[in-house]
């Protein structure tokens, strides 16, 4: 456990935590876009969606988050913490091209009112699995490199937290300016951002503790 303190493992932590904000920004990003764009999706060539399915589609997301979280809580511990949250920003980027491509004529048409619910249904379950995977692999990440520093563990859980909140926060302050600057496009580029997550995960964080 020497490895803990040595200037790789605290590159990683700080690699940790701006993955993290991210990761967040881009969950927020997504929650805002996808109200925007839903509340004209008529204009986009789809369905008319009431306000209580939009309500659904937001659900499914926290749903998605808190059942999947134990059970990628488990595979952290069995696979490694840094192997698990690089799966995070794979499933968002996956939902919000998902996102992305519902908004083409040809699938708006192929899969008509009830199936584009089901579609978007999808990417909600998808990004809800984003957070699922990443924060406790993440927050075991953490502990394990901060076993022998309890104050260590303290400021870098604080500045997790403060990570996310920002990330969350500036997300969805950006989200319906930049939808509606360059419009549903504003999808794809948020999965760029998803990708920016994973390869902080990928190549700045080392996996000698995960």
């Amino acid at each position: 456990m020497g490895a803990v303190t040595t200037y790789p493992l605290g590159r990683s932590l700080t690699a940790v935590l701006i993955g993290t904000f991210t990761l967040r920004f881009s969950t927020g990003l997504t929650g805002t876009m996808l109200g925007t764009y839903l509340a004209r999706f008529q204009d986009h060539g789809g369905p008319h969606i009431s306000g209580l399915e939009v309500g659904l589609l937001s659900a499914l997301y926290f749903a998605s988050e808190l059942v999947l979280s134990p059970p990628f809580g488990v595979l952290s511990d069995r696979l490694g913490s840094h192997r698990v949250m690089q799966w995070g920003p794979i499933f968002g980027a996956v939902a919000v091209v998902m996102t992305a491509v519902s908004t083409h004529s040809i699938v708006l048409g192929a899969l008509g009112g009830g199936a584009i619910l089901v579609w978007l249904g999808v990417t909600r379950l998808l990004e809800g699995a984003a957070a699922g995977a990443s924060i406790p692999s993440i927050l075991g990440y953490i502990a394990a490199a901060s076993s022998v520093d309890e104050g260590l563990r303290g400021r870098v859980v604080s500045r997790f937290e403060a990570a996310t909140l920002t990330g969350l926060g500036l997300g969805i302050v950006v989200g319906p300016a930049l939808f509606g600057a360059i419009g549903p496009a504003a999808f794809l580029l948020n999965a760029v951002v998803y990708g920016g997550s994973f390869a902080i995960y990928r190549w700045g964080v080392s996996d000698s503790n995960s």
